[in-house]
């Protein structure tokens, strides 16, 4: 099960957890990257130095390195604890676009501010995947960049059915969130404690992962997922005292928007819950939240 998971993660007991001897790997390769190192250097200095990869060998190389930079897991999920810090993440998007721009690597690719604003914040509601971010294959009408669940699609077969939103649909949705924070206030109060308890649901779905020995890749990823789902729905920590006083701050003389504010909607923002009815809930830092339909955005 080890390779189902990024440098930096392990399987253990059934549940994802932080590999602390690759974690200092993960974070040395952002922080040389983003102090000016190049993917090809930094490669070769791990083969150098006999490092060993995920898959317990010592095979480095630029796009092997490019992709441990461009993976948004390592911000936090809830499938994976965070490793990275938001700012040395953009950070490095932003150098490893202007390199793709300048270097003559590869073209701009259109859409990069929304992939890397809104990666990690849609989450699937039929399997708590995040979504993933894909450009259309074709200049037809309806060929426009779109997210959708990063479990869609899992060994070369349809495995979750969960809605596709577009970029623009995100923005939408994210205004209409807004502005109804502003028309409502109370939806600002903290959200109303509730005591935190592990549901049944939860519980057998732990107890099948644990006493699983000879269970198949397919059939664990989906009970890990299905874990994280329940885990997310149950167990999550709540500081809502903190993230409401953040949010009358972030609203403070503020009138309704006309159009996508980046700012606002980072401060206000929390997730994105997409489902297959063209309809997402919107979750607020301080965990309230509102529904809002997107199919004619």
């Amino acid at each position: 099960m080890q390779w189902h998971t990024p440098i930096g993660y392990k399987v253990l007991n059934g549940k994802i957890v932080v590999y602390e001897e690759h974690r200092k790997i993960v974070e040395q390769i952002f922080r040389d990257y983003d102090s000016g190192i190049s993917a090809l250097r930094i490669a070769k200095d791990l083969k150098d130095r006999g490092i060993k990869n995920a898959h317990d060998r010592v095979g480095w190389s630029h796009a092997s390195i490019g992709r441990i930079l461009e993976n948004y897991n390592y911000l936090g999920t809830k499938d994976y604890e965070q490793i990275i810090d938001k700012e040395l993440f953009e950070r490095v998007q932003k150098r490893r676009e202007q390199v793709r721009t300048t270097g003559s690597r590869g073209k701009h690719r259109p859409n990069k501010r929304e992939r890397l604003i809104f990666s990690g914040v849609l989450i699937c509601t039929e399997c708590g995947c995040p979504y993933s971010h894909i450009q259309p294959h074709s200049k037809r009408v309806n060929g426009i960049p779109k997210w959708k669940c990063k479990n869609y699609v899992y060994q070369n077969r349809v495995s979750c059915g969960g809605g596709f939103i577009s970029d623009s649909q995100v923005e939408e949705v994210c205004i209409i969130a807004i502005n109804k924070l502003i028309r409502s206030p109370g939806l600002i109060e903290k959200y109303e404690k509730k005591e935190q308890q592990v549901s049944p649901e939860y519980r057998r779905i732990t107890r099948c992962i644990e006493d699983s020995e000879d269970m198949g890749a397919d059939k664990m990823m989906a009970l890990l997922f299905k874990q994280a789902s329940e885990r997310y729905k149950t167990l999550e920590v709540r500081d809502e005292d903190i993230k409401a006083e953040e949010m009358r701050e972030a609203l403070a003389g503020r009138e309704e928007i006309g159009e996508f504010d980046e700012e606002l909607y980072r401060k206000l923002i929390k997730q994105i819950v997409v489902y297959k009815d063209d309809s997402v809930r919107v979750i607020f830092p301080n965990n309230n939240s509102i529904k809002i339909g997107y199919r004619d955005l």
